[in-house]
């Protein structure tokens, strides 16, 4: 079993989300990136719209889709800090938006 750390998902109304997670991924302005126990402390912009995974025990995975924001790590803690977070519905939004931009660039 991987080592567990908490993460909170936040926006500007409500905690959206709080437990322990194996692995975030998010993608930020930088790229996708992945989080494990013991990364280093960091602070990214969360690429608008994109899409959180987190990897819970037992290998399930839950998303949110966010807007605006950013993604903290400290020590074995990480908070996405959203304008909007709400449980992950449908496609990620991020590759919805990706093809709208490639066919506008189409036409």
């Amino acid at each position: 079993m991987a080592k567990q750390f908490r993460v909170q998902v936040v926006s500007v109304e409500a905690l959206v989300w709080s437990g322990e997670s194996e692995m975030v991924v998010a993608r930020t302005t930088e790229g996708e990136l992945a989080v494990l126990a013991g990364h280093a402390p960091l602070l990214g912009q969360l690429k608008e719209p994109s899409r959180v995974r987190i990897k819970v025990n037992g290998g399930d995975e839950i998303g949110f889709d966010v807007a605006g924001g950013f993604l903290s790590v400290s020590n074995d803690d990480v908070t996405v800090l959203a304008e909007t977070a709400h449980p992950a519905q449908g496609e990620d939004p991020a590759a919805v938006a990706a093809r709208g931009t490639a066919t506008a660039e189409a036409h």
